[in-house]
């Protein structure tokens, strides 16, 4: 993940990835923050199969109601997760995770628009979040294997593309179900990022 290790101390190592490691606590705060007080003050019943997390950034509500309440949980949860996707970014050296740590920060920031106002700029955002976020998930387990083995390896993958990849499909296929899918694929994703940084600290630790 840091690609110029030799120029920096043991010390300074692994206080970068324990930065890292708790940056990615602060994301995963807000993802959960956000659901939790989003749901509750969301403006009509929160149905976890019928509604989606975009929906509680929504103008209005599927059966009409304002939803500004949620709308200014949603939104700034939003910016605050770019903010931390791009100081994520600023402490990987890697060229590849670098980039898609920006590539998150953009998403987030797309993610502010209402679904409801325009779904393909929000569709946008969401695609850039999960895609770039997979990504280095992935990109992190396949350099890790060496060190966790096969089967933590396949554990790991089971984890991540067991959650995700369905939730594509069922996006792609437009089904009712895609909600609850999304809301596992969200759990899958953050689990497998803790696991990545979590064995990359404690490789760097020894």
């Amino acid at each position: 993940m840091l690609a110029h290790t030799g120029i920096h101390s043991h010390e300074e190592v692994l206080g970068i990835y324990r930065k890292l490691n708790r940056y990615f606590n602060y994301l995963m705060y807000v993802t959960l923050l956000v659901f939790i007080l989003g749901m509750v003050s969301y403006g009509q019943d929160f149905s976890f199969r019928n509604h989606a997390f975009s929906h509680l950034g929504r103008l209005h509500t599927q059966d009409g109601s304002n939803n500004i309440l949620s709308l200014m949980i949603y939104g700034p949860g939003m910016l605050l997760s770019s903010l931390i996707c791009y100081r994520l970014s600023l402490l990987i050296e890697d060229r590849a995770g670098h980039n898609l740590m920006r590539m998150a920060a953009a998403g987030y920031i797309l993610l502010i628009v209402p679904c409801d106002l325009l779904r393909l700029v929000h569709s946008i955002g969401g695609g850039l979040v999960i895609g770039s976020l997979w990504l280095f998930a992935l990109l992190g387990m396949c350099r890790l294997r060496s060190r966790t083995g096969n089967s933590k390896f396949i554990i790991q993958q089971l984890i991540l593309q067991g959650s995700v990849l369905p939730y594509a499909f069922m996006y792609a296929m437009q089904s009712p179900l895609c909600p609850v899918f999304q809301k596992f694929a969200l759990a899958g994703l953050i689990i497998s990022l803790k696991l990545v940084i979590v064995e990359d600290t404690r490789k760097v630790a020894g």
